[in-house]
């Protein structure tokens, strides 16, 4: 049974989509009103169908509400905005991360930054590292200072800055002390 056929469906998390084409022109402060936290992805203009024919340009929207509703309320909403049905969600974290793309290689690859939150919907949230994320980024980290002889925090620092958001966060609020020892003992071993 389909989302749409079970009225009593309740989630915290939907999404559905809104077509340039068939939504009012003040669709994104009709849904602003509503106070609830929400996400745009960028305009999927660029998604194909099997068949190679490019799909209706659309975006895709995650609505957040502080507990469960049940589609009827949601539905009332997206009708206002002549949108398609919506569908409760499992993982807003996925939902978001399809909205570039991200895990479907095959797909056109669209821009995070173009992502936008509405109302308090913070975009960084969705990307935060997972701690196997994290022991990844720091076996790349150390490999890299070992490696390249760096020696000093500050030159490590700025590298990340200027070529690697990912060390960065990892480098400043996970791992600052391991990072600190390691460079340590490079700049130890040079000295000698």
């Amino acid at each position: 049974m389909s989302d749409i056929e079970n009225k009593n469906v309740k989630g915290r998390d939907w999404t559905f989509i809104v077509y340039p084409e068939s939504a009012p022109k003040a669709w994104r402060e009709i849904l602003d009103d509503t106070h609830l936290r929400w996400v745009e992805s960028p305009l999927h203009d660029r998604d194909v169908n099997p068949d190679g024919e490019i799909k209706k340009a659309h975006w895709h929207i995650l609505l957040s509400y502080d507990g469960p509703v049940n589609l009827v309320a949601v539905k009332k909403l997206t009708d206002k905005l002549n949108a398609p049905n919506p569908q409760k969600i499992s993982s807003s974290k996925g939902l978001v991360r399809y909205m570039a793309h991200l895990d479907n290689p095959e797909k056109f690859q669209y821009s995070v930054a173009d992502i936008k939150g509405h109302n308090g919907a913070d975009i960084a949230a969705y990307f935060e590292l997972t701690a196997t994320n994290k022991l990844a980024i720091m076996k790349e980290i150390v490999r890299y200072i070992y490696e390249n002889g760096v020696d000093n925090y500050s030159d490590f620092l700025m590298f990340c800055i200027e070529n690697r958001d990912d060390w960065f966060d990892v480098a400043i609020n996970s791992n600052t002390i391991a990072i600190n020892k390691m460079i340590d003992a490079v700049w130890q071993k040079n000295k000698k």
